[in-house]
């Protein structure tokens, strides 16, 4: 009789399926296990005291990679059911395999395929045999799985980690597992660190208000910033200030380069921007790269702006996300990995809120073509300011429903809720109202 847990898996795609076992048992729940890697063509088995749990294997079969990123092999659809264990219901989202959970001798039969489903939703492999882009190179909610089968909002993979607690449970394993309390992660994107750098930009800026917009509220908000001197985009003490209040630590990424019309818009070496770091610095919040718009696939662009960024706050750098939210499934991850960057926050969709990679954990990256787990970790961003605003058209109102609903579903799993709220989001026109919708991202403390 063991006392450790024991999983047993076919002798296909090891390096691939050890990843999935890793974060599902090691990385989430927190648990030891021994892994055994069996020659026999069969599923997936998790095995403690005597009892066995056999997962159906339908998806890893083939060691040849090249057959396995294939839009043929992206399932056509996804059914949700619960299971029910201890008069307690559980959510399971089905991707792969079925949803029947079935009695057998010395344990059960789980024919949900929840190995395959977290590769998929964790590598996020379905980008790599999904051709379509928006006209900035990425690939957008509207195109995958998830958005078309209504689950994006769901943290499917945290899903499958409470039924496999609960199973093991019944099988008396009784270690605690990993710790976690619910934890809001406040991240700002500094595209542009300012909205004036001179008088003259001042005065152009409000005349665009009075003889463009005509909007009264905007005209009154930088009237009074250019009487006060206040830049309207200068918010970062707000935003410190909020974290501060929450005890939690805001992440400021700021950009060092760029070549196209989406850079640019300040330059990292201005004494004004000198001094806002500085600043940061001094409240002891973090600061990160925003590589710009071509570094996402371009490791030589990517090493320079580290560079330069590191050179003037005086340490290493060891956060991202990337300008637009680009991201290239086989080159982004890998390339910041290279540039030993300890963690991203880009795997979000522009065009929709939600879970990308289905779950609300931070967790190690896999490398697709090099078939290993990288040391990079990925701390899924869940909301951005202008997804709501821009993208999903939503009225404040509206706005305030959707991230509650999305901070239940992190609260479900006491997980990290990253959200991404710009500097430039507060004191224009297309942004009155979205106060609240800001403070509302804070609100688990209420909790």
């Amino acid at each position: 009789m063991s006392s450790k847990i024991v999983i047993t898996i076919p002798n296909a795609n090891v390096p691939e399926v050890k990843y999935v076992f890793n974060c599902l048992i090691s990385e989430f729940l927190g648990f030891d296990y021994d892994l055994i890697v069996s020659e026999k063509k069969c599923c997936f088995k998790v095995s403690y005291n005597s009892n066995e749990l056999e997962i159906s294997n339908v998806f890893f079969k083939d060691d040849n990679i090249d057959n396995l990123y294939l839009t043929s092999n992206i399932p056509s659809g996804a059914t949700f059911s619960e299971l029910k264990f201890s008069n307690k219901y559980y959510p399971q989202t089905v991707i792969f395999g079925r949803s029947t959970y079935l009695k057998i001798e010395n344990g059960f039969r789980w024919e949900n395929d929840i190995v395959a489903a977290t590769f998929f939703m964790l590598t996020r492999w379905e980008e790599k045999a999904v051709l379509k882009r928006d006209e900035h190179d990425r690939f957008m909610a509207a195109d995958s799985l998830a958005y078309k089968n209504d689950f994006l909002h769901r943290a499917v993979i945290n899903e499958y980690v409470e039924i496999l607690h609960e199973i093991l449970i019944s099988f008396g394993f009784k270690h605690s597992r990993r710790q976690r309390l619910y934890n809001t992660i406040p991240t700002h994107d500094v595209d542009q660190a300012y909205l004036w750098n001179s008088g003259m930009r001042k005065i152009k800026s409000l005349g665009a208000s009075l003889f463009l917009r005509r909007n009264k509220e905007e005209i009154k908000k930088r009237t009074l910033s250019l009487i006060t001197k206040v830049d309207p985009y200068d918010t970062f003490d707000l935003l410190m200030d909020m974290a501060d209040s929450t005890n939690v630590k805001a992440t400021f990424y700021f950009m060092t380069g760029g070549e196209t019309k989406f850079d640019n818009f300040y330059q990292i070496k201005e004494p004004l921007v000198i001094n806002l770091l500085n600043k940061i610095k001094a409240r002891n919040h973090i600061i990160g790269i925003h590589p710009s718009y071509n570094s996402y696939a371009n490791i030589e662009i990517l090493k320079k702006e580290i560079e330069v960024l590191e050179s003037i706050v005086g340490t290493e750098i060891d956060s991202s996300r990337q300008h637009y939210l680009r991201f290239d499934v086989d080159r982004t991850l890998s390339n910041l990995n290279e540039m030993n960057i300890a963690w991203d926050s880009t795997i979000c969709y522009a065009d929709s809120s939600g879970f990308r990679s289905g779950v609300c954990y931070e967790y190690p990256t896999f490398d697709l073509n090099q078939r290993k787990q990288l040391t990079l970790r990925e701390k899924p961003l869940i909301v951005m300011d202008t997804t709501l605003q821009k993208y999903e058209n939503l009225s404040p109102e509206m706005a305030l429903e959707k991230i509650t609903n999305l901070q239940n579903e992190v609260k479900r799993y006491e997980g990290d809720f990253v959200f991404l709220w710009h500097n430039s989001s507060f004191n224009s026109e297309e942004w009155i109202g979205y106060e609240v919708v800001f403070e509302s991202l804070y609100k688990q403390f209420k909790y």
